[in-house]
């Protein structure tokens, strides 16, 4: 009787607040970026299934459309490491529970959460596919242009830090790689915003010269003031150090990011709350926080204020620190 194969994975999102781009290095393991984030408790979910037979992929996507390019990818470097996984027949179910390209690092999530799936299926055992997973995630997103740091700031959890970039996880025995991160936890939710038009892919600025080279003097120099301490006392350096990042690098006034800003401020204001907007990198839209972590902020009433201008969003929590997948 052939059984099939059968394996499920989940993978957060994550919001970059400011980072750099070091992708100079030959191997895809070693680039990356160094920075700052949020990762998410909510992201991308996906169903494997795999009949014994004449190799083949069925993608299909519930929710947020996905990129099936991006699934094939990560398929072929899963495949590199476990070739038997060509003796199959898969039908993957992806269900996207935010929107790609809008800089909620779902191509990240999807690409782990798709890894996991696959060697769950083929019983690999918990923390080596965990680990893998990223190393296979963070090789497909530098392949294909999609990602940066997400991976590695996944690999922290919770309000991380990227101080070294890479994958979190390389190497025979996948102890540790050259991306180190590190985060903290907060039980905070966090609304994220977006316009109905989807965002610039990240390759048209982490490709090209100039935005590297604004984006990453940027980073430098905030980062500097960031690493020494990383903790809740770090919150409210990290929230001013993300709108400095934006305005020196150029990204807030490109792509119309000042005039949806400017709305979601709006709406802060007129409900009163203790919150503020930051804008989510590389995309076209806005995490809303607390301003400061011990403020009481009614998020629904919050979420009221913004739709009322048309913008789609969502209130999500923040991930736990450390292994959390």
């Amino acid at each position: 009787m052939n059984l099939p194969a059968i394996g499920h994975a989940s993978c957060g999102g994550h919001v970059t607040l400011l980072f750099t781009v070091e992708d100079d290095a030959p191997e895809a393991h070693l680039q990356g970026s160094r920075g700052a984030g949020i990762c998410l408790d909510t992201g991308c979910d996906v169903a494997a299934r795999g009949l014994t037979g004449d190799w083949g992929l069925d993608i299909r996507f519930e929710g947020h459309q996905g990129n099936a390019d991006l699934v094939r990818e990560i398929i072929e470097v899963v495949a590199e490491d476990l070739p038997q996984i060509k003796q199959k027949n898969w039908t993957l179910i992806i269900r996207n529970r935010l929107p790609p390209s809008q800089g909620f690092g779902m191509s990240a999530a999807l690409a782990v959460a798709t890894s996991r799936a696959i060697q769950r299926a083929m019983g690999e055992e918990y923390e080596i596919s965990l680990r893998r997973s990223m190393l296979h995630a963070h090789v497909c997103e530098r392949r294909t242009s999609s990602g940066l740091g997400d991976v590695l700031g996944i690999s922290a959890g919770g309000v991380e830090i990227r101080t070294s970039p890479g994958s979190p996880f390389s190497g025979s025995g996948l102890q540790s790689g050259p991306g180190v991160s590190r985060g903290w936890s907060d039980s905070m939710e966090v609304i994220l915003i977006w316009p109905d038009k989807e965002g610039h892919h990240t390759s048209e600025y982490i490709n090209d010269p100039l935005w590297k080279k604004s984006i990453t003097q940027s980073g430098d120099r905030l980062l500097s003031t960031l690493e020494g301490k990383w903790g809740e006392d770090s919150w409210n350096d990290l929230i001013s150090c993300a709108r400095s990042f934006v305005k020196e690098s150029g990204l807030l006034n490109d792509s119309s990011r000042m005039d949806l800003l400017n709305m979601v401020e709006d709406s802060i204001t007129k409900s009163g709350e203790d919150a503020v907007a930051s804008l989510c990198l590389l995309g076209r839209s806005i995490i809303v926080t607390k301003k400061k972590l011990g403020s009481e902020v009614d998020f629904e009433a919050l979420i009221v204020e913004i739709r009322k201008t048309g913008l789609e969003c969502v209130k999500v929590g923040i991930s736990d620190a450390g292994s959390h997948l």
